[in-house]
């Protein structure tokens, strides 16, 4: 973590295992970072899996450019493997947590995206049960 003067500037996470952080971060002089929800109803469930990957493809679309090119190429090919298998009659679970998993890790170093995909998979997982 660096410092400015008395102010630090930087973050730190730490943990004894995996640190997931799909929300908003910022460091440094004048960063900023937001998190922008609805909130929705008390007691409403989330979105189903269409929404939620409906959602991250309009993302894509957007934050897309913020990707290295090979991520974004692989975060296209897993959301249509998603997709594919959200179609199914039944969908394969082990081919549908395989594309999540891969489609989180494409999309891991912008945090618009990571927070979609992250959200992806919690419907997704609400399917599965």
């Amino acid at each position: 973590m660096s410092t400015s003067g008395e102010h630090s500037v930087g973050i730190h996470q730490t943990g004894a295992g995996r640190i997931h952080n799909s929300g908003a971060v910022a460091a440094g002089r004048g960063a900023r970072a937001s998190v922008v929800s609805d909130g929705g109803a008390a007691g409403q469930d989330g979105p189903t899996p269409q929404e939620a990957l409906e959602a991250l493809r309009g993302l894509l679309a957007e934050h897309g450019r913020e990707l290295p090119d090979a991520d974004r190429a692989r975060a296209r090919g897993e959301v249509e493997e998603v997709a594919d298998e959200l179609a199914a009659e039944e969908p394969d679970r082990g081919r549908l947590t395989g594309a999540l998993d891969r489609l989180a890790a494409a999309l891991s170093s912008v945090a618009a995206l990571a927070a979609a995909a992250d959200a992806l998979r919690t419907a997704v997982a609400g399917l599965l049960g």
